[in-house]
């Protein structure tokens, strides 16, 4: 595994441990550009902010749609 995969994917289980819940079923929120600000006002990284962002964000939503799919929501609501 490169340096890059191992930072963004410990980056987005960090990230990912302050996501709030909400509804009745505990709806996962998407990650916020506060969420991944606050990260990287601790961490440090060597990647581009834009390019980590659109990681984070891409590995977010396809987590958001696996849960939707096995929970059988919509993950756009």
């Amino acid at each position: 595994m490169s340096w890059v995969t191992s930072e963004i994917i410990e980056a987005y289980y960090v990230i990912g441990r302050g996501r709030q819940f909400v509804g009745a079923s505990c709806s996962p929120m998407p990650i916020s550009v506060g969420m991944i600000s606050e990260y990287l006002s601790v961490h440090q990284s060597s990647i581009d902010r834009r390019e980590f962002d659109a990681v984070i964000f891409a590995i977010d939503d396809e987590f958001r749609a696996k849960w939707a799919q096995e929970a059988g929501k919509d993950p756009k609501k």
